[in-house]
């Protein structure tokens, strides 16, 4: 009997401890350092430069960034969740990815996860970006992925200047944005940028995003309407340069599919941008990976063709890379890329770089 009784009560304990230590993992919160960096050296020149640039440069495969990214359990499957990431330059040291840009213009965000999805506030990622990255096979490097150059880098060249076909940067500043569980591989977001501009009031974006991932395929859609500058918007034309032409409003869609057959995977997207100044966008993009040794040779082709004013008719981009990414180890790898980039009426450019990535 008394046996029985000292189990009952080591039992008691147990189960004491059990539940002081479930509501102590409640209360667990963490907090860590993220990040990559990334930087090259080779030749660059885009179709519309005379001359071609040999530099040390950053973020051959991935602009390089760092922060801090934290999460605490509320209990009952909740958390609260921030994020404070911040673009630089390794070649130079430089802060942002260009002058003027904010500190924390890639995350400054805090919001709650649970049972019902996520909604975060701040300064976050918008629906154009994640869609473009995962469907081209150079990810989202903004100097040899073809996709990614055609949408979102503008060419400042002596002979050329190509706008960006995609207006209002990779973030939204001052945004409320909704993500719904996963059900059956299939997921939905939802975006809304106030725009906060003294006088322009009634401007801000807004969009949605649609993925699905499910076995060896997956795929995923985006629309949008975009009259806000990001990081900072002073009131003028959706650019990230205001240049010649740049809209004061764009509507943009994109589609996009990856297959992993495991020998390679195929990569395609197709989006389409229509300006409020009667000119309008049309890119698609091919691409395939196949693994080789400790990496994976990498492929990718894009055109666009722009119309419309200020073009005055048809103006054509044509850009292929290729390359091969070998992993050193699970968090660096070494890369090779050569591209050919044409528009039209302008000189063929090539492109050649030697880089390492290290993430942490």
């Amino acid at each position: 009997m008394m046996r029985r009784h000292g189990y009952r009560w080591k039992e008691g304990i147990a189960v004491a401890l059990c539940a002081a230590a479930a509501s102590g993992a409640h209360a667990q919160s963490s907090i860590r350092l993220t990040g990559l960096i990334d930087a090259y050296v080779g030749s660059n020149r885009l179709s519309g430069m005379s001359h071609g640039v040999t530099n040390v440069g950053p973020g051959g495969m991935s602009t390089s960034w760092f922060g801090l990214v934290g999460a605490e359990d509320l209990g009952d499957g909740m958390q609260a969740e921030f994020a404070l990431t911040s673009f630089y330059k390794p070649d130079t040291g430089m802060q942002g990815r260009f002058p003027g840009d904010t500190m924390f213009s890639r995350d400054a965000n805090i919001g709650l996860r649970g049972r019902f999805g996520a909604i975060h506030l701040g300064s976050y990622v918008s629906p154009n970006f994640f869609p473009a990255v995962r469907f081209n096979p150079f990810g989202n490097s903004t100097v040899v992925s073809p996709l990614l150059l055609h949408s979102y880098v503008q060419t400042n060249g002596d002979r050329f200047v190509w706008r960006n076909a995609i207006a209002g940067d990779t973030g939204w500043s001052n945004q409320v944005s909704y993500t719904t569980p996963e059900f059956h591989g299939l997921v939905a977001d939802l975006h809304v940028q106030f725009g906060e501009a003294a006088g322009h009031a009634g401007k801000n974006n807004i969009g949605a995003r649609l993925s699905y991932a499910q076995g060896p395929f997956a795929a995923a859609a985006y629309a949008q309407r975009v009259e806000v500058n990001n990081p900072l918007d002073a009131g003028g034309p959706v650019s990230a340069l205001n240049t010649v032409g740049s809209p004061a409003r764009q509507s943009a869609w994109f589609v996009g599919a990856t297959y992993d057959f495991t020998a390679v995977k195929l990569f395609g997207t197709f989006q389409k941008t229509a300006n409020s100044s009667n000119s309008s966008d049309k890119t698609g993009q091919l691409g395939a990976s196949a693994p080789v040794g400790r990496g994976a040779v990498l492929l990718s082709w894009a055109n666009t063709r722009r119309l419309g004013n200020p073009v005055g008719g048809t103006l054509s981009r044509n850009t292929v890379s290729f390359g091969y990414d070998y992993l050193l180890s699970k968090r660096v790898d070494l890369y090779v890329v050569g591209m050919f980039d044409k528009v039209t009426a302008q000189e063929r450019a090539t492109t050649a770089i030697v880089g390492l990535r290290q993430k942490f």
